[in-house]
């Protein structure tokens, strides 16, 4: 398997292997988005209506420091695992592997509620920091279990995604005939006892539409850090941070809920004024190189979480696969800071980068 990721020069080929080697279905569930897929294509698109300039005669020629701290802890890369599932759609040990190739990077995972792998037995893999990722389902009874779970098992941050109460219209993956696979689990949700029959057709239980007053709730019921996930407005991102948030993730979900959503890195540069100075900013959607890793930063992102790009590599190769994605990623900032004349990335900011007018 080395030497077939040894020819994969970048995350596009990821991609293209990993279709190579999946089912129609369960690419299509990988790679689908909610209806039209406009927003899918969008978040990477928007990218490339961002341009870099480099400052000429600058930087010391070192190798230059890719790392970032988050929430107190230093990380190797400005690069997090956001979470994904069911990822024992793409392999056996699913978050395991996810969790130890990040723990091998220097970054975070971060485990959904969905995980097939009960979460304590991710943590319990690792000796490095995880974070978790809340979905609410049924009640608050059952939300205090999940955080309790999460607590327990050794989470360092809480995840709460407020942009995925209801079930979206993702016509790709209703065409393609996807269905959940009978190896494919989920642990934390039978643990919780919200799981209790059938594995669900399209990998997805009735959740618990989330209001400003239940993210005030889970704010009081934890001491854990929490970052919310899915905010595109700077006025949601200041309500969050009032309520005593650490962090925000500018996120449409991958573009697999609202057909039509503002790409993230658009609406990055309102959230990061409204927040960066008080809270973490992180961005998801889109993310497809070092190149685009870089802009986030000079757009104001403290760092990006990527999704599909780790589960193409999880696909091909495992924990393997995904540490492959990473290092292809860090050798690109690296080389994306040489070319800039940054030493850090800690050294860039909105001066590198423009719009296209």
């Amino acid at each position: 398997m080395a030497r077939e990721l040894s020819g994969l020069l970048t995350l596009t080929d990821f991609e293209d292997a990993a279709r190579s080697v999946l089912d129609a279905a369960s690419w299509a569930y990988v790679a689908g988005g909610a209806d039209t897929q406009l927003t899918v294509r969008a978040n990477t698109d928007a990218f490339d209506q961002v341009w870099l300039r480099p400052r000429a005669l600058g930087g010391s020629g070192a190798k230059p420091d890719t790392s970032v701290t988050l929430l107190g802890q230093r990380l190797a890369l400005p690069v997090l695992l956001a979470p994904t599932s069911p990822q024992r759609l793409l392999h056996e040990d699913a978050e395991i592997a996810t969790a130890r190739a990040a723990e091998s990077a220097g970054t975070v995972s971060i485990v959904s509620t969905d995980s097939h792998h009960v979460f304590a037995d991710v943590t319990g893999s690792v000796g490095s920091d995880s974070w978790f990722q809340l979905y609410a389902y049924r009640s608050r009874d059952d939300v205090a279990a999940t955080i309790a779970l999460a607590e327990e098992a050794g989470a360092t941050a809480l995840v709460v995604t407020v942009d995925a109460s209801y079930a979206a219209r993702r016509i790709s993956t209703r065409r393609a005939g996807f269905r959940t696979p009978a190896h494919v689990d989920f642990g934390n949700l039978r643990s919780l006892g919200v799981l209790t029959g059938e594995i669900p057709e399209g990998a997805r239980i009735d959740r618990l539409p989330l209001t400003w007053d239940d993210l005030e709730w889970i704010r009081s019921r934890t001491n854990l850090p929490i970052v919310v996930k899915g905010v595109l407005r700077a006025e949601d991102a200041e309500r969050c941070v009032g309520l005593g948030v650490e962090g925000v993730i500018v996120s449409n979900h991958g573009g697999r809920q609202l057909d039509g959503a503002v790409p993230s890195l658009i609406a990055l540069e309102q959230v990061a004024a409204a927040i960066s100075d008080r809270a973490l900013v992180l961005l998801d959607g889109g993310v497809r190189s070092g190149v685009h890793v870089v802009k986030a930063l000079a757009l104001g992102a403290d760092a990006v979480c990527i999704g599909r790009p780790y589960l193409w590599g999880l696909g091909l190769a495992g924990q393997q696969g995904v540490e492959a994605v990473l290092d292809l990623l860090r050798s690109e900032i690296e080389d994306t800071l040489l070319q800039l004349g940054a030493d850090s990335v800690a050294d860039i900011d909105a001066d590198f980068a423009i719009r296209a007018r």
